[in-house]
């Protein structure tokens, strides 16, 4: 296998070239250029004639091509095949499987600039996939590091603090004993849903419905605060947290170059850190205020909500005010942006 001394070795060699490049001549330093130019496009074209695309050619090549290599498209030197992740991107690798057929149909490989990506479109391969320890962590993108999503569990790296989140969440929030407790709460919105379907008439959104109700169950759930959907009119907390929602989401699901594009990362083209930036503020007033409503109050015996229940964990379970802002904002946007599509 290649070491990164091996790449600095390559380069050292390209320059070498370069400085003998027109002895003393004066334009010595164009030569150096030229050779350089030269040196990084034929790396570069060498990495995209791989089978994947330019990540997956510079991960064989380091190597030393041990192994059989996935089937994929190559893309475009450099960005790979960045636009198979835009749009309706299920049906651009669905339909790029397809054209290549063969293996592709169960595992295919393409690159997203320098980041190797695979699609399994086989549910056998899918089952392989999530249960290998190899697949147990994700790249984390830039958008879900910037909105605290690596302390939740959908994004935090397997590790202590990941099984610590995952005990709490077992044992504790979606508890059999906590999902039954919470019944009732689910049939009176379902019962709200139905009154406010009934009296739409005959013209009616079914999306803006179901939005409304997830964002009333969020609510309610996760922060004890419940609202009547059949009134028509969203209280400003509501409001507040569905901007929040609809902003962080956008920022999650958007393809940002930097994230497969180091290179690009310190100019931030998208300006997603800038946007970032400023919705972390809005969310940590948010969930804070929130949470210390419920440090403030009486106990209840009624049915406690997930606020409660993280602000009652002792000993080891027991997580920082961060964390908690974290993990409790997570759960916000996983409800109502499913009907957001």
């Amino acid at each position: 296998m290649a070491t990164p001394d091996d790449c600095a070795a390559s380069w050292l060699l390209y320059l070498s070239l370069a400085a003998k490049c027109g002895g003393d001549h004066p334009g010595r330093l164009a030569g150096l250029l030229a050779v350089c130019a030269a040196a990084f496009a034929l790396t570069c074209l060498l990495h995209w004639c791989f089978p994947g695309g330019p990540a997956w050619g510079r991960w064989w090549l380091t190597r030393r091509l041990k192994g059989s290599l996935v089937s994929g498209p190559r893309g475009l030197p450099l960005i790979g095949s960045m636009w198979l992740m835009t749009g309706l991107a299920h049906r651009k690798l669905a339909a790029e499987a397809s054209r290549l057929g063969g293996r592709a149909k169960r595992l295919m490989a393409f690159s997203l600039g320098e980041t190797r990506m695979v699609v399994a479109a086989h549910p056998d391969v899918a089952r392989e996939i999530l249960y290998s320890p190899a697949f147990a962590d994700r790249p984390i993108k830039e958008s879900a590091y910037g909105l605290l999503f690596h302390r939740a569990i959908g994004f935090a790296p397997h590790g202590a603090y990941w099984r610590a989140l995952r005990r709490v969440a077992s044992t504790h929030l979606f508890s059999p004993w906590q999902v039954t407790a919470s019944a009732p709460q689910r049939a009176v919105i379902a019962h709200q849903m139905v009154a406010a379907l009934a009296s739409a008439g005959a013209g009616v959104e079914v999306r803006r419905v179901l939005r409304r109700a997830s964002l009333h169950n969020v609510m309610w759930s996760v922060f004890g605060r419940r609202y009547d959907l059949g009134t028509g009119k969203e209280s400003e907390e509501v409001r507040e947290l569905s901007h929040l929602v609809d902003e962080g989401y956008d920022l999650l699901g958007q393809l940002n170059w930097s994230d497969h594009l180091p290179w690009l990362a310190r100019f931030d083209p998208q300006g997603t850190r800038a946007r970032c930036s400023r919705l972390v503020p809005l969310v940590n007033s948010f969930v804070g205020r929130i949470i210390d409503d419920h440090r403030s109050a009486a106990p209840s015996a009624a049915v406690k909500d997930f606020t409660d229940v993280l602000l009652s964990l002792q000993g080891g379970d027991r997580l920082a005010d961060a964390d908690m802002i974290a993990v409790l904002w997570r759960w916000c946007s996983a409800g109502p942006t499913q009907w957001r599509c």
